[in-house]
């Protein structure tokens, strides 16, 4: 039986330190967001200013590739599939589903470390 009289117990908030593979996790899923909402704008605006979208459409690849190497660093994925990743994103859809797939997973691995994510990636990290 417990006791009635006995104070409650505090709550800690128990988070993993910031370290190196944290931070990749970090600012990898933030470019993976960030080429996401680019590949949609590239997309609205191409019907409207042509074939320049397409420098947007080159950038949102640029900014993924350096993501998904990132987030995939952090995750300690082997090297191999790191390449076969970053080739995923030359297939239109395909390469949607993998930052997709990428941001899942970097969120998973910071909620677990305790770290609060939102739309736009992790809230209160600072290294």
């Amino acid at each position: 039986m417990e006791n009635p009289y006995q104070s409650p117990g505090a709550v800690v908030d128990v988070r993993e330190k910031p370290n190196v593979s944290l931070g990749d996790v970090v600012s990898g899923q933030k470019l993976v967001i960030y080429a996401i909402l680019l590949y949609f704008l590239a997309a609205a605006l191409r019907t409207v200013i042509g074939p320049i979208s397409l420098l947007l459409v080159f950038a949102c690849l640029v900014m993924s590739w350096i993501g998904i190497y990132q987030i995939a660093c952090g995750l300690s994925y082997p090297l191999w599939w790191r390449v076969i990743l970053l080739l995923l994103m030359l297939v239109p859809l395909v390469g949607l589903l993998v930052l997709v797939m990428l941001s899942s997973k970097a969120t998973g691995r910071l909620r677990k470390a305790g770290y609060s994510v939102g739309l736009m990636g992790a809230r209160d990290y600072q290294e």
